[in-house]
Order: C-alpha cells, then sequence, then structure tokens
C-alpha cells in the first residue's frame, strides 16, 4: 500500500519541487534587479560614439526573441549587430553636442554583406557632411570587409602587429558526384536553365562552364565596386588599387614582411600606432576619460539604450517586414524566413489600419518554391488593400528572394546586391545500390505502375522522371510569367535574362529586373510618397518582440549576469560560429522526407559575408 501510494504522489511532489525551486530562482534574480538594476547610463561632453559592431552584420537577429536574449546574456549566442540599430546610433550622435567624434573599431565583426556595408556608409557620409565631425578608426587585423569598414573614416590607425588582406571575389565548392556513386546513391536534378547551378555539386565533379562565365560576370562587377568604394575614400583610382591588390606579396617583401608598414605605404592606412597610442590620437579630438588613460567613448549599444525612440500614437506608419534567411516551409524563427511566419507578419501589417504602406526588406537567396510563393500571395493581398508596397534588396535577393519581391509596387537595390537567379530546379536521392551493396532487397505489390515511385530504395522509373521534369518546367514558365507581367516585359525576353542567371543590382536595373538603385532610406521614402503621407509618418518594425513578462525576465538575467557567472560552453559557441553560414541550406536537403521531390527556387550564389 505504502509503494501503491508513493507511485501516486511522486509527481506531485516533483511538480511542487520543480515549483518551489523556480520561485526560489524567481526571487532571487528580483532581488539582483532591485538592489543593481535600473541603473541609468550618463554620457560626458566630448565623447566619442564608438562603433565596433559584434560578430556578423543583419538586418534581423536570429532566433526568437527570448532564446535570443538569454543565449546573449550567457555568452552562448553567435553575435549579430543589426543594420538599423548601427544607423540609428548615427543620425542621433549627428545632433547630439556631447558627441565630437565617431570611432570605427572592426575587430569583433566577423562578416557582413556589401550592400549592408554601403548602408552605414551612407549613413556616415551624412553624419560627416552635416555635423563636420570627425571619424577615425582603429583596428588590428583587418579582413576585406573589415578594411571596408574602416575605410569609412577620414583616417585609418592599425597596429604594428596588424594584417591586412585584400584577396577579391570568388565562388569555390565541394563536388560529391563521385563520393556519392560511391556510397551507392544517386541524385536526380531536374531543372531549367543552363545557369541554374545551385545543385552541381551533387551531380557534377567541377563546374560547369555557364556557372563560371555567369559566375565571374556578376562577381567582376560587384568587385568593381568594392574597389570603387575604397579607392574614392583613399585618394587612388581603381586601377592603382587593383595593382596594389596584386602586388601584395612583392610590397610585403618590401616593406621587410610588415603589414602595417606595407598598408601604409600603399595608402591603405593612415598611421601605424600601438593600442595606447591610438587613445592618444582619438582623445584629441574627443577627450580623456576619468582614468586618464583611454579617450572618452560610449559603445553605440549603451548609447541607444540612453536614447530610446519615443513610441507616440500615429495613425500614418510605415510598416517594415524583414525576410532574412533561406526561405523553408511553415512557421521559422527569425533569420529564416517561414512561408506562414513571413506571411503572418504582411498579413499583420494589411490587418492594421494605422498603417499606411509597407517596406519589405529582402536579404535572402531563395529556398522552397510554395512558401516563396505564399509571401508574394500576401505581397499582392496588400496591394489590394490599397497598401503600397516597396521591397528593399539587402545583400542578396535572389531566386526565391527574387520571387517575393516581384510582384512589389517598387524595386529598390544597391549595386552591390546580388539578385536575379530566376529558375527553379527539383531534387531527388534513391540509393538501390546501396541497398544491394548491404545485400538489402526491395519487392512488393502495388494497384498501379505509379506505387513507390518516389521509393528512395528503388531506381528512378524514366517516365516518373519526366513527369518531374514536365512539372518543373511548368513552375519556370510560371515563375518567368509572373516577372514579366509585373516588370511589363516579355515572356522571351524575360527568359533571355533568367535561366537561373545571377546577376548584381547594376546589371538587374539594366535588365528591367528593378526599378530603382538606392538603399533602405530611400526605400522607405518612396513607401511614403506612395502612401501619400508626406514628412508626418512613423516606421514601425513588424516582427516577434518580446512580452512584457519576457522582458522583465531577461531584464533580472542580464543583472544576474554582472554578478554570476551564467556562461556556457564556449566550444558549442565556436562549433556554431563555424556552421551558420550554412546551417540553413543543410536545413533545406537534412529536412527533406525521403523520397520527396525538392522543389527549390534556391541560388548558391550570396556573399552575404564577405571574407
Amino acid at each position: 500500500m505504502k509503494t501503491l501510494f508513493a507511485f501516486f504522489t511522486r509527481p506531485f511532489i516533483l511538480v511542487a519541487n520543480f515549483t518551489r525551486h523556480l520561485i526560489l530562482l524567481l526571487l532571487f534574480l528580483a532581488i539582483l534587479y532591485f538592489f543593481f538594476g535600473g541603473k541609468t547610463l550618463t554620457i560626458s561632453e566630448q565623447t566619442a560614439l564608438v562603433l565596433a559592431p559584434k560578430g556578423f552584420v543583419v538586418d534581423q537577429f536570429s532566433g526568437d526573441p527570448t532564446s535570443q536574449a538569454i543565449d546573449n546574456i550567457r555568452g552562448t549566442d553567435i553575435p549579430e549587430t543589426r543594420v538599423r540599430d548601427i544607423l540609428r546610433a548615427i543620425q542621433i550622435a549627428t545632433n547630439d553636442e556631447k558627441i565630437s567624434a565617431l570611432v570605427l573599431n572592426p575587430d569583433y565583426m566577423w562578416g557582413a554583406g556589401l550592400a549592408n556595408l554601403r548602408e552605414i556608409e551612407y549613413a556616415i557620409d551624412d553624419f560627416r557632411n552635416q555635423s563636420g565631425k570627425p571619424v577615425i578608426a582603429m583596428a588590428t587585423n583587418l579582413s576585406q570587409a573589415q578594411y571596408y569598414f574602416a575605410s569609412l573614416a577620414d583616417e585609418v590607425l592599425m597596429d604594428p602587429q596588424g594584417f591586412l588582406f585584400l584577396q577579391g571575389f570568388g565562388s569555390y565548392r565541394n563536388y560529391f558526384k563521385d563520393g556519392l556513386e560511391k556510397l551507392g546513391v544517386d541524385v536526380h536534378l531536374f531543372k531549367v536553365g543552363e545557369y541554374k547551378s545551385a545543385a552541381e555539386p551533387y551531380v557534377r565533379n567541377d563546374m560547369s562552364q555557364e556557372a563560371k562565365e555567369a559566375g565571374l560576370h556578376f562577381m567582376n562587377d560587384l568587385w568593381e565596386t568594392y574597389l570603387t568604394g575604397i579607392a574614392q575614400r583613399r585618394g587612388l583610382s581603381t586601377e592603382e588599387l587593383q595593382e596594389i591588390v596584386d602586388q601584395q606579396a612583392q610590397r610585403l617583401m618590401q616593406n621587410k614582411g610588415s603589414v602595417a608598414d606595407m598598408a601604409v605605404d600603399a595608402g591603405l592606412v593612415d598611421r601605424v600606432m600601438k593600442q595606447s597610442f591610438m587613445h592618444k590620437r582619438i582623445a584629441e579630438v574627443s577627450s580623456f576619460d576619468d582614468a586618464n588613460n583611454h579617450f572618452r567613448g560610449v559603445a553605440f549599444e549603451d548609447y541607444l539604450a540612453m536614447n530610446l525612440p519615443e513610441v507616440l500614437p500615429n495613425s500614418n506608419r510605415i510598416a517594415v517586414v524583414v525576410a532574412e534567411g533561406v526561405i523553408m516551409g511553415g512557421e521559422q524563427s527569425p533569420g529564416t524566413i517561414g512561408g506562414a511566419s513571413t506571411s503572418a507578419l504582411l498579413e499583420q501589417a494589411r490587418l492594421d489600419n494605422s498603417v499606411k504602406a509597407v517596406v519589405l526588406r529582402v536579404n535572402s537567396p531563395g529556398g522552397g518554391v510554395y512558401p516563396s510563393e505564399q509571401i508574394r500571395r500576401q505581397v499582392d493581398a496588400l496591394k489590394v488593400a490599397g497598401k503600397p508596397v516597396v521591397v528593399s534588396m539587402g545583400n542578396v535577393a535572389a531566386s526565391g528572394g527574387y520571387w517575393v519581391s516581384m510582384t512589389a509596387d517598387s524595386i529598390w537595390a544597391d549595386e552591390a546586391t546580388i539578385t536575379g537567379s530566376i529558375g527553379i530546379y527539383g531534387l531527388l536521392m534513391t540509393y538501390p545500390e546501396l541497398f544491394n551493396k548491404l545485400g538489402i532487397s526491395t519487392d512488393g505489390v502495388g494497384t498501379t505502375k505509379w506505387v513507390g515511385a518516389f521509393n528512395p530504395t528503388k531506381g528512378l522509373d524514366p517516365e516518373f522522371a519526366d513527369l518531374i521534369q514536365s512539372n518543373i518546367e511548368y513552375g519556370y514558365q510560371q515563375f518567368i510569367g509572373s516577372v514579366a507581367a509585373a516588370r511589363n516585359l516579355d515572356v522571351e525576353m524575360v527568359d533571355r535574362v533568367a535561366r537561373g542567371r545571377v546577376w548584381t543590382a547594376k546589371q538587374a536595373y539594366d535588365l528591367g529586373l528593378i526599378d530603382q538603385l538606392g538603399g533602405m532610406q530611400q526605400a522607405i521614402a518612396d513607401a511614403a510618397e506612395r502612401g501619400g503621407l508626406g514628412a508626418d509618418y512613423e516606421v514601425t518594425w513588424v516582427e516577434e518582440s518580446l512580452s512584457l513578462t519576457e522582458q522583465l525576465f531577461v531584464d533580472m538575467m542580464a543583472t544576474a549576469s554582472e554578478h554570476i557567472d551564467l556562461s556556457g560552453n564556449q566550444n558549442s559557441q565556436n562549433l556554431q560560429k563555424l556552421l551558420q553560414p550554412f546551417a540553413a541550406e543543410l536545413s533545406l536537403i537534412l529536412d527533406a522526407r525521403p523520397g520527396e521531390v525538392l522543389q527549390m527556387a534556391h541560388c548558391m550564389c550570396e556573399l552575404n559575408y564577405l571574407p
């Protein structure tokens, strides 16, 4: 009897213990928050605003808000910095009399797309022109993206032990055809267009000539944009800068192996100095801090916390919806585009009576065909509701990324945006040979010849292969037909520039695939004009956010983290950092059901994060 009683009461005891421990934890966090939280930051006169982006520069944080905030506090997240936060900090600092200078520090930036870097470039140029305040960069090691960021300054300071290397743009991938055949895996590719090369690694051992031709065409144009931006600020011609890049080895030997001296000699950097002297130099345009050994500066994250935007009632709003990442079906967390979740955000903007226009910020290489179409239909629904939709393309808006954009009232893209890749493909993997090697056979009966057509353990029936190819061709015709109708072009003309070929936005503009060259701010201004708003409007970001209770819990954890160690496994973070750029693409393959034909509008063309 006693054992039976214990059996029935044990679950209740466990629940009670868990509840008690949870209450004690929340009480502990609340006490810490009461005594140590709520402190306000202040800045003094002659303070420099420090822009030191951490991790990847993105349009939208990855993951749901609660998990992202907690991981950030514990230090186990993949660091990310939103472009809009950098832009807003620069904008506020322009007219802030306490901010005397802007300091750029790229040391902690892991990667950034060229289009996003150019958004920051426009903001810094406005800051400089409107305020007359100096902009100084301090750096140790400079990758290609980090150097572009540093070059936005009036003066670039580099550590004597620093490193700088410019390598250009390229695309090198692994090819698995022979390896898959040795494993007994057969990959069946169905596509339209000789330039649709995303799935080539599964059916070839090398890059096709068409992929090489198209890749070099858009990469050379992108490289020209990169060189031009730096050359103009460094007082060089693009030819001189290209020569410097080509001669890095010889120039380094001439400077006895010192990269910093080579950079100064080439005109890429202004001065070489150790960190302590960098602080003294920057203190000349700001001041020394209270300890008198560093310049007085405020991190842009803290600066934004001191300048929270006022939320005022406004019946004229422009809603910004961010679509960033690979496009997948269903509900997806931010950082990945979900056919259902992103559609829901657009629907939310449509049903909000205060929203008069929508800007869809697209930064995606594409993904699934159907979820792309789901999102595009919501764009059309907004237009039917009388709300203009303007697309602002980020680093890449190709294939499915172009699909969701094509019927907008207006499409804006930066010169450095990668777009196009209009086309779709299907992928089916079977492995009867693998089963043969293992001594496993497949047999059975069915009521029609189609039974088991998707069975990956059987060989692909040629007639079934024709059926799939026919469906892919139908999808392609639907794609180019929709582009032609939306862009007021002939279908034949669209077919010539489509066929899976990738373009830069400059090239796409000449081909009629986009409307205007420009950044996010120009797209917002266009939306305001189309919505008849004049200058009286507010920009609101439609996205998943923390509830009041979740925000309070996160704030308490942040306060607690200052006094207790909440950090996680550093090795786990390093592994996430390594896999992060490829995670979504891997999910596209790994999440497929056995025997499923993956219908994709996807482009392996993004240079989202420059090397």
